[in-house]
């Protein structure tokens, strides 16, 4: 649920009317996460995504990588399998395809490693929507980083998008509408029992999630 709704939000509400049908998002960590449901909804509104994902999370995230126009595939950082984002260059493809324009909007749930990238890689008066910290917080820079290209920059959480019942229900609505028509497709990695929850974190915290991990509850 909680997924599902900061999905939602950041691809609708978040990009406070900045971002069009046709325009190009930049969308980090499609393979897992938040954003494996992100970019099925960025592409459900009509967004052309660009997503990167790790080279562990590839097989693994089918529906995600269908959503994208393009899919940046990245080494993994050296004994983990978290994506390793020095190892293309994000800047000089995105650019390549969007013909030099760059993306009106960013989707970023990772954090302080991709904050960079994400400056340089907005279009003239794109957004940044700094969601996350897989990776550590972003941390303090200059805003005249922004100026070269107008851009902008919000740092957004679910509670603010679900303030009142009325809206809550409406997003949730949505989902459970996508999920039904089957426009949005929900990955189950694993399923383990409640004693077996110990080991579900652990499996989280190395990053070798690719999709949800389900806590069956015996009778």
């Amino acid at each position: 649920m909680v997924q599902g709704m900061t999905a939602h939000y950041l691809v609708t509400d978040a990009t406070a009317g900045l971002t069009r049908k046709g325009d190009w998002i930049l969308m980090y960590s499609v393979g897992s996460g938040t954003c494996q449901w992100a970019c099925q909804l960025a592409k459900l509104k009509g967004y052309k995504v660009i997503g990167t994902t790790s080279q562990s999370k590839v097989a693994t995230s089918a529906a995600a990588q269908a959503a994208c126009e393009h899919l940046i595939v990245l080494d993994a950082e050296e004994g983990k399998t978290y994506a390793d984002y020095s190892s293309v260059d994000i800047h000089k493809k995105v650019m390549e395809f969007t013909n030099g324009e760059g993306v009106k909007c960013i989707v970023d749930g990772v954090g302080k490693s991709t904050a960079d990238i994400s400056v340089n890689c907005l279009a003239r008066r794109g957004l940044w929507i700094s969601f996350g910290n897989a990776s550590g917080a972003v941390p303090p820079f200059s805003l005249l980083k922004l100026t070269p290209k107008s851009g902008y920059v919000t740092r957004p959480k679910l509670g603010d998008y679900v303030a009142t019942k009325e809206e809550l229900r409406a997003r949730a609505k949505d989902i459970f509408q996508y999920v039904a028509d089957g426009g949005l497709k929900v990955r189950v990695d694993l399923v383990l029992s409640l004693e077996e929850a110990k080991k579900g974190h652990e499996y989280l915290e190395a990053g070798k999630s690719k999709g949800k991990i389900l806590f069956k509850i015996s009778e």
